[in-house]
């Protein structure tokens, strides 16, 4: 009994370090890294280009334009209020904004990364938005942003989540 318990011991010790080194991550070749940096300075670049054409077609209060940057089922964290789920959600939380007379929408400082697999990605900066009233009155509204970036089956990137919050 004893000889077929050590036996059994040694099977399951050498089927546990087969399996610990099965499961081993290999290391990325030379090719490997190149092509995966490579991917990423293509996707963050990608971002930066999708994120300008939203921020533009924002800035001309063009809703459904701006909406086709969102993925289908988008959420919007806005400061003291609740989460806004969905497009049609989305829209009529943007229309108040958009119909603000002298509305000016900058960013700034943005930092855009990629994760390693390649399908999500997060981008982070600050915002300016300048309102000009009627009366010719400025209030300036400054804070910080976060943005998850989805990668679509074309290719494409689109905000999944949006969030920001004031500086004071």
């Amino acid at each position: 009994m004893r000889g077929s318990r050590s036996v059994s011991l040694v099977v399951v010790a050498s089927f546990a370090v087969a399996l610990a080194a099965g499961c081993t991550p290999q290391p990325l070749s030379k090719t490997e890294i190149i092509q995966l940096g490579s991917r990423r300075v293509a996707d963050e670049a990608a971002i930066r280009a999708a994120g300008d054409a939203l921020g533009a077609a924002f800035e001309a209060k063009d809703i459904e334009k701006s909406l086709s940057f969102y993925v289908d089922d988008p959420v919007l964290f806005v400061p003291k209020g609740p989460a806004v789920i969905g497009k049609d959600a989305l829209r009529k939380a943007f229309q108040p904004f958009m119909s603000l007379p002298g509305l000016k929408a900058t960013t700034s400082d943005l930092i855009i990364d990629v994760a390693q697999s390649g399908d999500l990605a997060f981008e982070r900066g600050s915002f300016t938005n300048t309102i000009t009233d009627a009366k010719g009155k400025t209030t300036t509204e400054t804070g910080k942003l976060v943005i998850v970036w989805k990668k679509q089956a074309d290719g494409s990137w689109k905000v999944a989540a949006d969030t920001n919050a004031d500086d004071q």
